[in-house]
């Protein structure tokens, strides 16, 4: 019998193979908290205390009842290296292929040593060629074993960082194992000898033991367990097992809340509670429009004036005004934009102040415009890769604005700034739109996110509103539109006019499209415009609209090779257009009206050569001018409060008069200011290149 088997019966313990664990003195007779081998050849013992006893003062216990021999205590003084513990890794069957020696000195770090057997009862430095297994790996099989053959649930497998902490859990009836020389020390094949095991990883309370749980947790999962991390409460900073103070029943509590956690309900509505509250209807920031508390998706294509009537709705927050006709919620708002910088949101402002009579001071504290053109970082969610976003410090700051403000409207301009993923991927969407449902909820304000249609062109268009996946129109619970006021044809009939639809609304109905026009730089029902000027608008438009027939006749036919006259004929077009596809519901009398304007402008050239027929002869015509590609300089008329790429051609000689703006009625037709120029995508070319100044 060995010295540490005669140490395990006098203390009334239990032999388990190369170790006996037995009661310290002074605890219950059924504790197993110090455990001992053989060491030194046979020579000497190792202890190893896991509550708390002191195993020193064991050890001289031992040597005072001659268990152990005395040493020579005057040849030690405590410095030089030792041996203070070994432990055997073996194969499934039982046979030791190697172990690793704790070496510790008074001053320095314990340091580890691997060994091998030399086939002489002795051992050599190095694991040499022996394949790397986990420790107490014949207790895993084992385990594995029984829970086979009595087919039950796999084993639970506890993993630590030190051979002495799985020896501590081993003590307490657990399965335990542990990887040669710590968290540094994990190989992905590990894992394959704990398939199917649920395992429970207890790191270290460092930063290197939740890196191991990371590490290991991973391969472990690859190799089909079920992984779960327990950070033990209670332990100090770098603490481990061996120092937790808690039980083996705590922490086999522990584990199993962690594998079998208590079902996380769904909260579901108190109706007891809710039969004595009398029901709210939803409220509105925007009569019909915008719910408070909700995500509402403002759409348009580009130059319809999303962004014009973006600003002007929360310029009626601000002020207490209703706007084209609809009760806007009173209180501080915010109107925020990517696109537009201070110079332009001012520019816009003063003339909105002016036809809605709200002077811009009085609107001091009230109206938060906010320009982000040009911020790099104005996305609202970080993509992590592979589906995981999260809020980003741009959604932070927007919480915190909302909340600072009060502001019970906010206006988003646009998605294609603050949404960076894929607009086509529905989970994408969803989670994005998700995420200002969570702001719109957790700061009760109407979230107005401007967006866009599809580009013009497609099959498709006419059932879209929004460009993108579905996921846009279902994560939403209201949708309008505003678009220019076309004809059957989808022609713009007026550039001035346009017209709000609602193409979702859970909370409203939907009710007769919204009219109303541009006028002096802001938003106007045609009713609140002057009688006067109302007569000379329904003038200019129908002259636009014979005008543009005009065109349209005139490009058919000459696509067609078919030429037209401005003398009395066969071929005169007075007489051909009212009879084509193109011209229908024009008569004589228009078409002759549109063709003087037209020439007067220079629209259309007379007896001009349209193509060569094929006895070589010219067919000539009415034909569209050429456009100009060098116009002569023009005489600006400057406005101290006009961005200098606003400043138009002007011959006016008065330095104080006011610069009139491009017009898309006839000369001498307008009222006032009549709209900037339609062309384009909210002022950009294909290349994205700015092509002149667009409101939106």
């Amino acid at each position: 019998m060995t010295l540490a088997q005669d140490i395990t019966r006098h203390f009334g313990g239990e032999w388990h193979g190369s170790y006996g664990a037995f009661p310290a003195p002074g605890h219950s007779a059924d504790d197993r908290g110090v455990t001992v081998k053989d060491a030194d050849g046979g020579r000497d013992v190792l202890f190893n205390s896991f509550n708390g006893a002191n195993w020193r003062e064991i050890k001289d216990e031992c040597r005072r009842i001659g268990l152990l021999p005395e040493w020579d205590r005057a040849n030690d003084n405590g410095d030089r290296p030792r041996e203070t513990g070994h432990y055997e890794y073996a194969d499934g069957d039982g046979t030791v292929l190697y172990r690793t020696v704790r070496i510790e000195q008074v001053g320095k770090r314990k340091r580890f040593q691997a060994q091998r057997p030399d086939g002489r009862g002795g051992w050599i430095n190095g694991m040499g060629d022996a394949p790397r297994v986990p420790y107490r790996l014949p207790e895993i099989r084992a385990a594995i074993e029984r829970a086979t053959v009595k087919d039950q649930d796999m084993p639970t497998v506890y993993l630590v960082e030190g051979e002495r902490k799985a020896d501590k859990l081993a003590s307490w009836g657990l399965v335990a194992t542990a990887v040669a020389f710590g968290c540094k020390g994990w190989r992905k094949e590990y894992a394959d000898a704990l398939a199917g095991c649920t395992v429970i990883i207890l790191p270290d309370n460092d930063d290197e033991g939740r890196g191991f749980a990371g590490k290991a947790g991973a391969d472990l999962q690859s190799a089909g367990c079920s992984v779960r991390v327990i950070d033990l409460p209670g332990l100090p900073e770098k603490g481990d097992i061996i120092d937790w103070t808690g039980t083996a029943d705590d922490l086999r509590d522990l584990a199993d809340k962690a594998i079998n956690p208590p079902p996380q309900l769904l909260a579901s509505l108190d109706l007891a509670a809710l039969a004595g509250v009398k029901p709210q209807a939803k409220r509105f920031a925007i009569e019909r429009l915008a719910p408070l508390a909700e995500v509402t998706l403002f759409t348009g294509p580009g130059s319809a004036g999303k962004s014009l009537l973006g600003q002007q709705l929360a310029t009626a927050a601000a002020a207490g005004l209703p706007c084209l006709g609809l009760a806007v919620i009173s209180g501080p708002a915010i109107y925020l934009t990517c696109e537009d910088d201070a110079d332009q949101l001012h520019w816009r402002q003063a003339h909105i102040s002016d036809s809605m009579g709200a002077p811009m001071a009085s609107l001091a504290g009230r109206l938060h415009l906010i320009s982000l053109r040009g911020e790099l970082d104005n996305p609202l969610m970080v993509d992590h890769g592979q589906g995981r976003l999260s809020p980003s410090p741009s959604y932070k700051r927007l919480v915190d604005t909302i909340r600072a403000t009060g502001s019970k409207l906010a206006i988003l301009d646009n998605v294609a700034h603050l949404f960076t993923g894929n607009e086509n991927d529905r989970g994408d969407v969803t989670r994005f739109v998700n995420l200002l449902n969570r702001l719109a909820g957790e700061t009760g304000a109407a979230i107005l996110l401007l967006g866009h249609p599809p580009k013009p062109g497609r099959p498709t268009d006419a059932a879209h509103d929004y460009s993108g996946s579905t996921a846009w129109i279902n994560a939403v619970r209201s949708q309008f539109k505003i678009d220019h006021e076309r004809d059957e044809t989808g022609n713009i009939r007026d550039h001035d006019a346009r017209a709000i639809t609602v193409g979702k609304a859970n909370y409203a109905q939907k009710g007769e499209a919204l009219r109303f026009r541009w006028h002096n730089w802001a938003f106007v029902l045609e009713g609140d415009i002057p009688k006067d000027q109302r007569s000379e608008i329904a003038t200019v438009i129908q002259a636009n609209l014979e005008d543009d027939a005009f065109m349209r006749c005139l490009t058919a036919a000459t696509e067609s090779k078919r030429a037209v006259s401005h003398n009395p004929g066969v071929n005169y077009y007075a007489s051909v257009f009212p009879s084509m596809p193109e011209g229908r519901g024009f008569g004589r009398k228009p078409f002759e009206a549109a063709f003087e304007r037209l020439l007067h402008k220079g629209k259309i050239e007379l007896d001009r050569q349209l193509w060569k027929r094929e006895n070589r002869t010219w067919k000539y015509g009415i034909k569209a001018a050429e456009k100009r590609t060098d116009p002569p300089a023009p005489t600006p008329c400057t406005d101290p409060h006009r961005p200098p790429s606003q400043v138009i051609e002007n011959t006016c000689t008065d330095p104080h008069a006011p610069t009139p703006l491009y017009t898309t009625y006839n000369t001498g037709a307008a009222f006032g200011s009549a709209a900037p120029d339609q062309s384009g995508d909210e002022g950009l070319d294909d290349n994205g290149d700015t092509i002149g100044w667009h409101d939106k």
